[in-house]
């Protein structure tokens, strides 16, 4: 199952860089928790409860960055675990300034969709969660 869970992340992740938000939401179960890093740098709330407040918020970061896109640097299975190192990049509406930062996010599974995803602020402590070493 773990396989299938890689590629449904990584299908998720095209359907959003495509700009189909309502597609790339479809890994996540209706009742998901999203757990951002405090200040993180999209200034979203630290937790997301559900698919809708998960569409919301990332629909509020769309707006204030339409270029705003995911390059996966890697993923990593562990049972029903995937880890997801990515890079996020886009350019402010009003400022025009570049943004750039790396995230780690650990997503966990049930019937083949993301019940919890948790930001970790670095490999290390994300593959320990998982119950991966280093």
């Amino acid at each position: 199952m773990s396989q299938e869970n890689v590629d449904a992340v990584r299908r998720s992740n095209q359907a959003f860089n495509e700009g189909d938000l309502e597609k790339a939401l479809e890994l996540f179960d209706y009742d998901a928790v999203y757990y951002e890093q405090p200040g993180n740098p999209l200034d979203t709330g630290e937790v997301l409860q559900g698919r809708d407040q998960i569409h919301d918020s990332v629909s509020s970061y769309i707006a204030e960055f339409p270029d705003f896109r995911s390059e996966i640097d890697e993923l990593l299975e562990a049972e029903e675990k995937v880890v997801c190192i990515q890079r996020w990049t886009g350019t402010g509406r009003g400022s025009g300034i570049p943004t750039e930062f790396e995230e780690v996010i650990l997503y966990s599974f049930e019937n083949g969709k993301v019940t919890e995803a948790r930001v970790y602020p670095d490999r290390a402590s994300a593959l320990g969660a998982a119950g991966m070493s280093a």
